[in-house]
């Protein structure tokens, strides 16, 4: 390095301690070795020797005399800049900001790799991608994005299955990310789905209030959920339209446990149509035949919700993907679709 860095502290590193910020940033750098550049003052704010349990506030020049060279900067972006960006584009855009995006998912895609190998092409590797290389509400591409934060990437706000379709939110800065969190922690955020049946449900309407735990096999890893005991949860249903074996359901999950709403209906008796584990093998097959169905038919179809920083009311809608449109309009039942679907738009193509 040829003198020295300074780094200009943003929104989403306002409130955290010095050490820790600087253990996020110089990610291969020990925390030893940490509390001594700042002991020794290679590191200081607003060019002053600090304690390392210094708050740091917006606004505040962090400057490095050691340690803070190009590779040490923005750590998350930069091993997914080193993996190769993803070229590909499954999603669409329903609702995007300088805080947040909102888009639709296909089914086939996962949400994030986990322990399963690198993000590139799961969904928040291919939007990551589109943020850093597409004009945004805020920035140009990769630096003038980065530059406010250089240890905050793109998060995920929750989660939804591989082969379920639908909304996810995906927070661009810290901010927004930990309010999305706390609505949903909160249940002050209202997601709404929908989902072909196999079988009648009992009433127009009504709730499923039954508990789910996680089974696991013995190698340790999560497979599905069983009902009967474990954690609350709870499913609110109202029956749209129902065409011989098929019923079009349209489902509020007030609790989000993980394969809620395709255990709450398989015990109830009405499982998802196309889900292999949680219903009937044959009578997927009667659907793929007679409806041209490959997958799960559950949708991820509204989100009601305040905006994370502004506090504005959002009620977003995905559009249902054309497999989905086709089976229902196979089933006899496209014109039982709810009011509020006729909102449902893309804002990117």
């Amino acid at each position: 390095m040829t003198g020295p860095r300074t780094i200009t502290i943003g929104p989403d590193e306002a409130g955290q301690r010095l050490d820790r910020f600087l253990r996020k940033l110089l990610n291969d750098v020990s925390l030893n070795a940490i509390y001594k550049l700042v002991r020794t003052r290679q590191v200081t704010v607003n060019q002053k020797k600090v304690k390392p349990e210094l708050r740091l506030s917006q606004g505040d020049i962090v400057t490095f005399f050691q340690a803070a060279t190009e590779r040490h900067l923005q750590p998350k972006l930069r091993k997914r800049a080193q993996e190769g960006l993803s070229t590909r584009r499954d999603f669409r855009v329903v609702y995007n900001d300088a805080a947040l995006v909102v888009v639709n998912k296909p089914a086939g895609v996962l949400v994030h790799a986990g322990d399963r190998g690198d993000d590139r092409d799961t969904l928040i590797g291919q939007v990551t991608s589109w943020i850093l290389t597409q004009p945004q509400p805020e920035a140009e591409g990769l630096t003038d994005f980065v530059r406010p934060s250089p240890t905050f990437a793109p998060s995920l706000a929750h989660r939804i299955d591989r082969e379920t379709s639908g909304l996810v939110l995906i927070g661009k800065t810290l901010a927004a990310t930990q309010a999305l969190a706390a609505q949903i922690k909160h249940r002050d955020l209202q997601k709404t789905y929908l989902a072909l049946a196999i079988g009648g449900l009992r009433g127009r309407q009504g709730e499923i209030n039954v508990p789910i735990a996680r089974q696991e096999d013995p190698r340790g890893r999560r497979r599905k959920v069983e009902t009967g005991h474990g954690q609350k949860a709870l499913t609110r249903y109202q029956v749209l339209g129902q065409r011989g074996q098929y019923s079009l359901v349209e489902l509020e999950l007030v609790t989000g446990r993980t394969h809620q709403i395709r255990a709450h209906l398989a015990h109830i008796g009405a499982p998802v149509a196309g889900d292999d584990e949680y219903g009937s093998r044959d009578h997927n097959r009667h659907a793929a035949q007679a409806l041209g169905l490959s997958r799960q038919w559950l949708h991820a179809a509204r989100i009601q919700l305040q905006h994370p920083l502004t506090g504005q009311p959002l009620d977003l809608c995905a559009p249902l993907w054309p497999d989905l449109r086709n089976s229902l309009q196979a089933a006899g039942l496209q014109d039982c679709l709810p009011d509020w679907m006729a909102a449902a738009r893309e804002v990117v193509p």
